[in-house]
């Protein structure tokens, strides 16, 4: 099964960057209702994304849910690695005969593939923030009201990290 967990908090907290943006209160039923999900499992999804610092929610009639801190200033990685915890990208499989070259070996080789693919996509979205997110929907959104073929730009990920 595919963990949507990262998805669905990265479309929640560009939800509430272009709601806030817009004035528009931001609450859990509006967001489940732009994912087609229930409040519950939103809800489930804004308790790390608040613990972390992401976003912030408030109870009440003027309660509602908005940005802890200014969209340039919240990476992907940081969303990534509060909803998805410790979770790895893949398994391996520990339940397999431990016999001969691949069987002997096959778990460590695993863990370390995944590690470096954690360690990849952890170093990708750490380059990227909500800001330069919403900018990048805007320009999608122009491409396909131009009528032109649309598609996500290369540029949308930058190095962060000037050279040492």
């Amino acid at each position: 099964m595919i963990d949507t967990r990262f998805s669905t908090a990265l479309q929640i907290v560009i939800s509430v960057a272009v709601n806030e943006e817009a004035n528009l209160r931001t609450t859990s039923q509006s967001l489940a209702q732009g994912l087609d999900t229930s409040a519950s499992f939103v809800r489930k999804l804004l308790l790390p994304l608040n613990e972390n610092g992401i976003l912030a929610t408030s109870q009440g009639g003027k309660g509602g849910i908005r940005l802890a801190r200014p969209r340039d200033q919240i990476l992907l990685s940081q969303i990534y690695a509060a909803v998805t915890g410790d979770k790895k990208i893949w398994a391996t499989r520990h339940d397999i005969p431990h016999e001969g070259l691949v069987g002997e070996n096959i778990g460590d080789l695993s863990e370390f593939l995944c590690d470096r693919a954690e360690q990849a996509v952890v170093d990708m979205l750490g380059s990227v923030t909500i800001e330069d997110s919403v900018a990048e929907l805007r320009r999608l959104e122009a491409e396909k009201s131009a009528g032109h073929q649309h598609s996500a730009d290369a540029s949308l990920v930058r190095d962060r990290h000037p050279a040492e």
